[in-house]
């Protein structure tokens, strides 16, 4: 679980993060489309998937609105070691590899949803308050589906036990991050929460 101090550490510049998750769409919506040309033949996966990849565009242009309007432009994009960390947990072989990178995909998607929960209830300027939120409830839409989908294919309980292990990774990748203003960053660590308008007010 994120800490309610991530969100001070980010707040600080909140043109890096939105440039930060823009990429992040875009590159959600090309591993999407990946999916599908790999696994053609999986009829409810691209089904259910093709529009998904088209919402990950939709909010790339979303997110990217906002940084025009602010008059800053969409600052490079950077390598993802949360991507990277969870990317080596994955198990080689077509069919298990189908199931990881749809819980993989899964987990990214429920860590933002989390982390742009924070952010709306913390961030106080209701342009971003509003686009934080919508964000939220897609990235949670998204995760749900992800993981409905790999029940079309697998038996549950394979992938829940599978979901916990991959969610132990996760965690694992978490903690060796950086914290940085990034979707994707680890905690930040405590001599950064001295003075800040949020520490002690809790989370886990």
């Amino acid at each position: 679980m994120t800490p309610i101090e991530w969100v001070a550490a980010v707040m600080a510049d909140p043109i890096a993060l939105l440039s930060d998750h823009a990429h992040c769409e875009l590159k959600a919506a090309s591993a999407i489309q990946s999916m599908i040309v790999t696994y053609p033949d999986r009829l409810a996966l691209v089904q259910q998937l093709g529009p998904v990849a088209v919402e990950e565009l939709q909010h790339f242009n979303r997110v990217h609105g906002v940084l025009v309007k602010r008059g800053e432009p969409l600052r490079a994009s950077r390598p993802s070691p949360y991507a990277d960390g969870l990317g080596k947990a994955a198990r080689q072989g077509r069919q298990d590899l189908m199931l990881d990178r749809l819980l993989l995909a899964g987990l990214i998607e429920e860590r933002s949803f989390e982390r742009f929960g924070l952010l709306a209830e913390h961030c106080g300027e209701a342009e971003l308050c509003k686009l934080y939120r919508e964000l939220m409830l897609a990235e949670e839409h998204h995760r749900r589906l992800f993981v409905e989908i790999a029940k079309e294919y697998y038996p549950s309980a394979q992938v829940d036990k599978r979901e916990q292990q991959l969610r132990a990774a996760e965690a694992t990748v978490m903690r060796s991050l950086p914290c940085e203003a990034r979707m994707h960053s680890g905690p930040a660590p405590l001599n950064a929460l001295q003075g800040s308008s949020l520490a002690g007010t809790g989370g886990d």
